[in-house]
């Protein structure tokens, strides 16, 4: 993915689209910008760069908070993206994934047209702001290191050797718009560092015994490398010199047991009104993430902590699933509205367990259009950012960015009923 946290948070804020931003050090801070949007890396701001040198090259940059929840949620969404086209999906990182589609791809009109469909889904359902750039290739090494060479948005084919022109074949050599390459001819010049895998530290010492390029790596005795650095790591280091990767993609999909936000109050609250308003915002985000995820649930658990760091749950046991945030709401301040008013709270958590996948279309006319009214909701606030829409009584509130969630069930008992 491209600028990831950046592209993140102008996906979400339509307001910082367009313009230079930071993700991370605020300014006057020994801060560090964890991620620099496509704008501001034009005005050489870089990751890792302190708040300050990246304001003094970028006078209008705007730094703001990192929203991890909707990074993950962004990525899963991208995840399940994928796993339409293939079942064989690695999750690398929070921005990047292998995909296997030896047996899938043919059937999409190959590869490069898979690639093109991927990102019009892409787009389509994550927003214009979130791009991808794309490697293929006959290994896990190989796609990797295409995928860095033509950023933003790209997609580069990059072959073994110009000897093996069979995956140009198949793919189709005058595709407008695909960049080409053979690993051979581009590792002449590259650094060691552009292969995963291979760091500084680890540059540093290729380096000493006379490596610098991967061209040279690929040429060097696999014997001296095994009698540097180990059987192990000097037979990869190798196989990497020579583009070749045995590792297969590693596909593992876990269902969550629950979701679930809490959030931490600036100040102790006995106000209900207040309380009120804020198990609707978190039962909201909750319902969102499952939405996006595909589930639905229908235990719903809620969980007060007072001012004092005690703390008690309630819980109860729907008849329907749900991934309706009114319903969530309504069976969670059930079960919160005898916790709050009298003492002092300082957190509210609400979660949804016993989770299944999202069920069929609702029978009766009222619950279809309840259904369609949130899907077009969700629909909007996915291209034009969150909240765009959102129910009245949260209207004006905002949840700081302490807000937690989480894939597990708040570590409390709860009282099922």
């Amino acid at each position: 993915m491209n600028s990831y946290f950046a592209s993140v948070a102008q996906q979400m804020n339509p307001l910082l689209r367009g313009k230079p931003i930071g993700v991370g050090g605020k300014p006057g801070t020994r801060g560090i910008i964890a991620a620099a949007s496509r704008e501001a890396k034009k005005r050489g701001v870089k990751t890792a760069m302190s708040a300050y040198e990246a304001l003094r090259l970028c006078p209008e940059l705007i730094i703001v908070d990192g929203d991890m929840d909707a990074v993950v949620e962004t990525t899963n969404r991208f995840l399940d993206i994928f796993r339409r086209y293939t079942d064989e999906v690695e999750v690398f990182s929070v921005d990047e994934a292998f995909l296997d589609v030896t047996d899938w791809h043919e059937r999409y009109g190959g590869p490069v047209k898979m690639a093109r469909m991927i990102k019009a889904d892409m787009r389509r359902e994550l927003g214009e702001c979130i791009t991808a750039s794309i490697g293929i290739a006959e290994n896990k090494l190989l796609a990797k290191l295409a995928s860095d060479l033509q950023k933003p948005d790209g997609i580069v084919v990059l072959s073994k050797s110009s000897s093996s022109t069979g995956l140009f074949v198949r793919i189709g050599l005058s595709d407008p718009g695909v960049r080409f390459e053979t690993f051979d001819e581009i590792t002449k010049t590259l650094p060691l560092t552009e292969l995963c895998g291979i760091a500084e530290r680890l540059r540093i010492r290729l380096e000493r015994i006379g490596i610098t390029t991967i061209e040279e790596l690929g040429r060097a005795p696999v014997g001296a490398l095994i009698d540097e650095f180990g059987p192990v790591a000097g037979t990869k280091l190798h196989l990497m010199g020579n583009g070749e990767d045995p590792s297969p993609v590693i596909s593992v999909v876990d269902s969550p047991k629950s979701f679930g936000h809490s959030y931490t109050m600036p100040a102790d609250v006995t106000d209900r009104e207040i309380l009120r308003k804020t198990l609707f915002a978190l039962a909201e985000k909750v319902a969102r993430r499952m939405r996006r995820e595909g589930f639905s649930g229908r235990h719903i658990g809620v969980y007060v902590r007072y001012y004092d760091f005690s703390g008690t749950g309630e819980g109860m046991m729907r008849k329907n699933f749900t991934d309706d945030g009114l319903e969530i709401f309504r069976a969670a301040w059930k079960l919160a509205r005898p916790l709050v008013g009298t003492r002092p709270a300082r957190l509210l958590g609400v979660h949804v367990s016993e989770i299944s996948h999202r069920g069929q279309i609702p029978l009766f006319p009222a619950d279809r259009r309840r259904v369609a009214l949130i899907d077009a909701a969700d629909e909007v606030n996915d291209r034009y950012g969150e909240r765009t829409v959102e129910p009245l009584v949260t209207l004006g509130m905002i949840l700081k960015r302490h807000v937690s969630g989480f894939h597990h069930a708040l570590p409390v008992s709860v009282k099922r009923k």
